[in-house]
């Protein structure tokens, strides 16, 4: 009885890890915000946004860079003040033997119809999260 239950957790850690390793290869470049579809892009090795009308906002991170999304691997939107934000990371992992990462994030908001990017947030953790507070802290309301 013990060997399948070991079996079994073993298969789904691998599992696991194969999904992380696959969304670290893949990030999520494009996005849907309110109805507008963004992207994010390569400019000189800077993470660059391009909004809907194809103007670009360099962000102050390297690329590659990719989206916060939430469970449903959706852009992940918070709303403060009836203002949409959304957030941008990018992630290193510390040299070895560390393993910890570098992660930068910048939150973007919509407001009168204009994008605004926060400044950059320096963590040390692997990938993207966080609460509302990360999202919402870095603007001056």
């Amino acid at each position: 009885m013990k060997k399948p239950l070991l079996t079994l957790c073993l298969t789904m850690n691998l599992i696991s890890l194969s999904a992380c390793a696959e969304h670290a290869e893949n990030p999520a470049t494009e996005a849907v915000f309110v109805g507008q579809q963004l992207k994010l892009i390569d400019e000189q090795g800077q993470c660059t946004l391009v909004k809907p009308d194809q103007n670009h906002i360099k962000l102050d991170m390297a690329w590659p860079c990719s989206f916060s999304l939430d469970r449903q691997q959706k852009l992940r939107v918070e709303t403060f003040n009836d203002i949409p934000i959304f957030a941008v990371w990018h992630s290193e992992h510390m040299p070895a033997p560390s393993r910890d990462c570098l992660s930068k994030m910048q939150a973007i908001r919509q407001s009168q119809g204009l994008f605004e990017a926060a400044p950059v947030s320096t963590f040390a953790s692997c990938g993207s999260g966080g609460d509302q507070k990360m999202y919402v802290a870095p603007f001056t309301w």
